[in-house]
């Protein structure tokens, strides 16, 4: 089934599973083959291309005409990448949950069920709070291979430090592994993105700016697939030693001030706040 973008609807389902495409040909068939194990089905999918010049559409297309009103692609016209795609999907469909997938990983078939359960237990205990519930991810190569049992760990990441506004000085909150309420969606709309470096980073970070919750899951609730294509992919949090970084230094150093104009849009941060929480952060990792 293939609707028209330009106008919101509001979905039929309580979770959304937004999905950006682009040259997805080799997985998204595989990719859309988890969501329909999942033990949990009170979803639905809507994908929106960004301009593939292989079979992607008609991969999607196929999987909607036999799954009409459960998979659902959006027609409008290319946004130019991964975050103005996923951003221009949140703005058209309105839910009570949403869910982001991309096109090459593979979902576990508990991960609904167990993200739902974190999203309903967290909302019990803050009423009216936007939410976002997000998990560590299982790294796989091409061939869906185990590369490392946790991105948390491979990456060095510790999302347990992260308490306040001011400690999200690096995105922990992958976008494929994210669960968020109409809350944090609203709060992600409510300000201009364009200084976002990535639409998952910006939801957690307008949704902590306006007193929100982060929830960790820290069971790998997908396989993130590692291949040459990948938009974002998963590094080696070990490598970033003092050599590297010196090595690296202007390259790091465009990275972090795209970091910090990104929190300062989205909340309030001020520059030498920035530097010594960076600083803090590199000292104890």
């Amino acid at each position: 089934m293939k609707m028209p973008g330009q106008q919101p609807c509001r979905g039929t389902t309580e979770i959304v599973i937004l999905m950006a495409t682009y040259n997805g040909e080799p997985f998204i068939g595989k990719q859309i083959d988890t969501l329909l194990a999942q033990t949990s089905q009170d979803w639905t999918l809507y994908v929106h291309d960004d301009g593939s010049t292989d079979a992607t559409v008609a991969i999607v297309d196929r999987y909607a005409a036999e799954h009409p009103g459960h998979i659902i692609r959006l027609d409008y016209p290319p946004q130019g990448g991964a975050r103005n795609n996923f951003m221009s999907l949140l703005a058209r469909i309105d839910a009570p949950y949403y869910m982001f997938a991309d096109q090459d990983d593979l979902w576990h078939t508990d991960k609904i069920a167990v993200s739902m359960a974190a999203m309903k237990a967290e909302e019990q205990l803050h009423p009216d709070k936007a939410v976002v519930v997000h998990s560590d991810l299982r790294l796989v190569d091409n061939n869906g291979n185990t590369i490392h049992p946790s991105f948390f760990s491979y990456a060095n990441l510790h999302p347990e430090r992260i308490t306040a506004y001011g400690d999200y000085i690096q995105n922990i909150v992958t976008g494929c592994t994210m669960l968020f309420n109409r809350q944090a969606r609203t709060a992600a709309l409510s300000r201009p993105y364009q200084a976002a470096t990535m639409h998952d980073a910006w939801i957690t970070l307008r949704t902590i700016a306006d007193g929100g919750i982060r929830h960790t899951i820290y069971d790998p609730l997908t396989d993130y697939r590692q291949h040459g294509d990948n938009v974002m992919g998963a590094e080696d949090g070990h490598r970033f030693t003092l050599a590297y970084r010196l090595t690296h230094a202007a390259d790091m150093a465009r990275k972090n001030l795209a970091h910090y104009r990104m929190m300062k849009q989205a909340g309030s941060i001020s520059l030498p706040a920035f530097v010594k929480a960076k600083t803090t952060f590199f000292m104890n990792r």
